[in-house]
């Protein structure tokens, strides 16, 4: 896990039925940054919810930490969404009227040449992408986006091939960020060679065996949005990918995960993880204030510190003990939430009883936990903190507001459910035999090809 300020565990519970999709009974979100507040290690009873079950499951998690130093486009997610933020692409020195085709690790797109158009000034061309009418939605899925390259193919009319290419590769993007990209148009002899190994306008010229020549430039705005969405659905080629994207699906519908994932911390974890870096640490407790800067800033490179001091110093909590030190910090002193079940500070060996998960506290809390009473206020900004669970309405995918997607998206949640047509068990076996013939005949199309017999379970040889 390369940033713990983003990193989500989810847990799903299913039922194992012969012949039919295995229903889920409930599913828990676990991020990080909420659940280990004041420790790395936490036990706790956490509710089943988003399936056709309900209950409590018993879950203990253990956070063991690596120090090391990343730069910010190496702690971001392996999936996520690539998209265009501008809209026009422009390609300044290069006159063809082209169809541009899109395509990284699984997934493509194309802009016809309909929306190809000459450049008012200057020398170049552009293709307008501005989203009309539900269309011209460009969204590119990526499920390894740190070996994934997104390539741009130049096709002109009556000619197979591509008649130039563009490559940027994903890895150089930061999670979330919108940046301005200005990559060169390459022409070459060999397309499949360019576009299947890093090659940049630095060390193009040293490559052997190979004709490379900068026609242009193309410029755009993106971002990579990270986390999975709607789109990863034309991932699902087997039963693994198909719960994978069921489980979201379920926490989507819930109003526990939305389509984008953030690294924003509630104030108070912040603050103890920014005090937790020189505590029973000589080397910054002694250091100057530069030095403490580089490891106190934003870009996740201190991954140190299991908060050095007694965890119940800083809570104040049921069940927990109290602290003794009056000079203790004040910061959470408040900071058990509306929903007893997150915030209680359970150790190993303590027995929780079932009245512990419904006390609440008329207290406001900092720690950016969002529950049913105070979910309205996190959708207008009112809310303090940025937990995983509050909806920003604003980062909704563009094709989620389709009325006719999101008719498709209930009808979703009904069968996972086990409602409508799907409450009876003849249909729940059709479906079944349906999808195992769909993804036999994927299995098929996947004989030849070089990936090899992946294991069943992990191994380190």
């Amino acid at each position: 896990m390369r940033d713990w300020r983003s990193g989500i565990v989810t847990i799903t519970v299913r039922d194992q039925r012969m012949r039919q999709h295995d229903p889920i009974l409930g599913v828990v979100p676990l991020k990080l940054s909420e659940i280990l507040q004041t420790s790395s290690q936490v036990t706790r009873w956490y509710p089943l919810d988003g399936g056709i079950g309900f209950g409590r499951i018993r879950i203990s998690l253990l956070f063991r930490s690596v120090e090391t130093r990343l730069p910010l486009n190496q702690l971001g997610w392996d999936v996520g969404t690539f998209e265009f933020m501008s809209d026009k692409i422009l390609a300044l020195n290069y006159n063809s009227n082209t169809k541009l085709k899109l395509r990284t690790g699984g997934s493509s797109g194309a802009i016809p040449r309909t929306q190809c158009k000459k450049l008012n000034e200057g020398d170049g061309i552009y293709w307008d992408i501005a989203k009309q009418d539900g269309k011209n939605n460009i969204r590119l899925p990526v499920r390894y986006r740190y070996r994934s390259p997104v390539v741009f193919e130049f096709h002109t009319a009556g000619k197979k091939a591509a008649d130039a290419y563009a490559v940027i590769w994903l890895h150089h993007l930061e999670d979330n960020k919108e940046e301005n990209i200005n990559i060169p148009i390459w022409k070459t002899d060999n397309g499949m060679r360019l576009t299947q190994n890093y090659i940049t306008q630095e060390n193009f010229n040293g490559i052997p065996d190979i004709m490379i020549e900068e026609v242009g430039l193309l410029q755009f705005r993106c971002r990579f949005k990270a986390g999975t969405d709607q789109d990863h659905a034309k991932f699902v080629t087997d039963d693994d990918s198909r719960e994978t994207q069921e489980t979201w699906e379920a926490c989507h519908a819930e109003g526990v995960r939305t389509t984008k994932v953030t690294k924003e911390l509630p104030p108070a974890v912040e603050k103890l993880h920014e005090e937790s870096l020189t505590q029973g640490r000589d080397v910054l407790a002694n250091a100057n204030e530069d030095e403490k800067k580089r490891w106190l800033s934003k870009d996740g490179t201190d991954w140190s510190g299991a908060f050095g001091e007694d965890p119940a110093k800083y809570a104040d909590l049921k069940g927990a003990r109290r602290g003794s030190d009056p000079n203790r910090s004040s910061i959470v002193d408040k900071n058990v939430g509306r929903e007893g079940r997150v915030n209680e500070n359970v150790t190993d060996g303590e027995d929780d009883d079932d009245d512990d998960d419904d006390d609440s506290d008329s207290d406001e809390s900092d720690l950016g936990v969002v529950d049913g009473t105070n979910a309205h206020e996190q959708a207008n900004g009112l809310g303090s903190g940025a937990g995983v669970s509050g909806n920003d309405s604003t980062d909704f995918d563009r094709n989620v507001n389709d009325k006719s997607s999101a008719n498709g998206q209930d009808k979703k949640d009904l069968y996972r459910k086990q409602r409508g047509l799907m409450q009876w068990k003849p249909m729940r076996n059709l479906a079944f035999a349906k999808d195992e013939a769909k993804f036999a005949f994927k299995r098929t199309l996947k004989k030849g090809s070089l990936a090899g017999r992946q294991p069943d379970v992990e191994t380190e040889t």
